[in-house]
């Protein structure tokens, strides 16, 4: 079961309070046309007359209207937009009222939200996971709040999601793997012939020391661009950085990750994606194979396929007898009778019975003869999958791309390069960090020196979503010495284009974190990374940037 954190009726009129430390909030929306070649603080006024301060959130002028949220910002301030470098302060118009899931669960990793008109039946929203401060925050969409009246909850899930790094490989002939489903190839589900099939890392593919445990089951992925859904049919060996960290590792076929990836010949590549089993797509009942191996009464193979749950025994019954012999199951996905001791040789008719992961069994009828590649239809098919087996639904989670070091594990991967005679060294323990034990340290930054940080295989710019950093100085700079750049592509493998250029303000010796709406600002819609830069002609100072993430809202 779920632990339930808060619950809040969201109406027209207001709104309850929550149950817990998490909670439903008005969100500002500010609406404003900025000049292009312009960058624009956003200030608070908490009391009428009283004094502006800065918030942090910072929107580079795109000459277009826009809509700017201020999620976990109070809504009963005062806000306008300050210009960067040159003087000049512009009043901005409120939209109609945002809503905003806030708040702090200690301990927890990952939020569900779901959402209800009547606390009966509940809708999957969104999975949230905290920013680097520990806070979640989710802005309620519009069709969210498109009712009169609406319930939402927030939930710790039972079932954590998982991460996984993702590969692609070509298929083998009859999309054959050692689960040995190519054998049967024209009689699998449709799933497995179109080719949505993976791999999982033998400690995964072997679960729990069961031999072919995942054989046969499926799993729903969601990558930076899509989500699919796949058979596991084979097992390989997982790159370092992956399963030995406690991260899944897929490889996957060409189509399942095109889909991920948002395109692409899908053959080459690594991706981060979030996952959880799910039950199989298949049509009609439970069946056998009878393995080619020479059949007979002293030694025969059986391979169950086209089942909804995973396979966790089998055990066949003898004519005369009444005790059932449970079948060893082979690294290859065959259940073996084999007389030996007390096990005798088979006497017809036979009967077969197959046990899910879940505990459900169905007993095949009597059988008259097993021979070399026999198929046997049973007289039905697994329904028990109970929810506390199912994660939320998939969302791809984008991690930090800084906090200590690069995120750089398989799949999910940022790069640095400097240019123009800057340098950077990308864990300082020198001086004291933002949080954590290091930085970013650049030093040498100049009118066309600087550093630029690419993702691979970038990801889709998050709804309402922003770009946080904090940086510092060696010695305090005026505003516009140093600026910043996010770039991407209109559509994957498109021509690279540009965000506005962010003007950062004063840079002083402590600490400063700030914010970059992302859509606001003309991000690109497939996110590839960012530019920092100085904006003077001279080098600049040591500059550290620290807790850089491009975070969901």
């Amino acid at each position: 079961m779920f632990r339930i954190l808060a619950i809040a009726l969201a109406t027209l009129g207001g709104s309850l309070p929550a149950m817990a430390a998490l909670e439903l909030a008005r969100a500002p929306l500010l609406n404003a046309t900025l000049p292009a070649s312009s960058t624009w603080q956003v200030e608070q006024q908490q009391q009428p007359s009283g004094t502006w301060t800065p918030t942090g959130v910072l929107v580079g002028g795109t000459g277009s209207a826009v809509s700017v949220r201020l999620d976990g910002f109070p809504a009963t301030a005062n806000y306008r937009f300050q210009r960067i470098l040159t003087a000049g302060t512009l009043t901005p118009t409120l939209g109609p009222a945002a809503w905003t899931l806030s708040g702090r669960e200690p301990g927890a990793t990952q939020v569900a939200l779901d959402s209800s008109p009547n606390l009966a039946a509940w809708t999957d929203l969104a999975l949230v996971y905290p920013d680097s401060t520990g806070r979640y925050l989710r802005a309620l969409r519009s069709p969210e709040l498109a009712a009169s009246r609406n319930f939402f909850r927030a939930e710790v899930p039972a079932l954590p999601l998982g991460d996984a790094t993702v590969f692609s490989h070509t298929l083998a002939p009859n999309n054959e793997g050692s689960a040995g489903f190519g054998q049967i190839y024209s009689d699998m589900p449709q799933i497995f012939k179109d080719g949505f099939i993976g791999a999982l890392a033998p400690v995964e593919y072997h679960r729990g020391g069961q031999n072919a445990a995942a054989a046969g089951e499926c799993y729903e992925l969601a990558g930076p661009f899509g989500r699919t859904t796949l058979m596991i049919t084979d097992t390989t060996t997982a790159p370092t950085g992956t399963v030995d960290v406690g991260r899944s590792f897929f490889d996957i076929g060409p189509e399942p990750f095109k889909i991920l990836i948002g395109g692409g010949d899908g053959t080459s590549g690594a991706l981060t994606a979030g996952f959880r089993l799910v039950p199989a797509p298949v049509t009609g009942n439970l069946k056998l194979f009878v393995v080619p191996t020479s059949a007979s009464i002293y030694y025969t193979e059986l391979r169950a396929y086209n089942y909804r749950a995973g396979i966790s025994k089998m055990e066949l019954q003898i004519n005369g007898s009444s005790n059932w012999v449970t079948l060893p199951r082979t690294a290859y996905n065959s259940f073996v009778y084999q007389a030996a001791g007390s096990v005798l040789p088979l006497a017809f008719p036979v009967k077969v019975r197959v046990t899910s992961r879940f505990d459900e069994v169905i007993t095949f009828p009597s059988i008259a003869s097993l021979t070399d590649n026999q198929k046997i239809t049973g007289p039905a098919q697994f329904t028990v999958f109970p929810a506390t087996a199912l994660a939320p639904l998939p969302e791809h989670r984008i991690r930090p791309a800084y906090r200590d070091a690069l995120t750089n594990v398989p799949g999910d991967q940022w790069s640095s390069g400097p240019y123009g005679g800057a340098s950077l060294t990308v864990s300082d323990t020198s001086a004291p960090a933002y949080a954590g034990t290091a930085s970013l340290r650049l030093s040498s930054l100049g009118g066309f020196a600087g550093a630029t940080f690419s993702n691979y295989p970038g990801f889709a710019r998050p709804d309402f979503g922003v770009f946080k950093f904090a940086i510092r100085s060696a010695t305090a700079l005026t505003a516009d010495q140093v600026g910043l750049i996010l770039y991407g592509s209109t559509t994957y493998g498109g021509t690279q284009t540009y965000s506005s250029l962010i003007q950062l303000p004063p840079l002083t010796t402590t600490w400063q974190s700030f914010q970059i709406p992302l859509q606001p600002s003309g991000t690109p819609p497939i996110i590839w990374g960012f530019q920092i830069f100085g904006r003077t002609s001279g080098a600049l100072p040591n500059v550290w940037l620290d807790e850089i993430s491009f975070e969901p809202r």
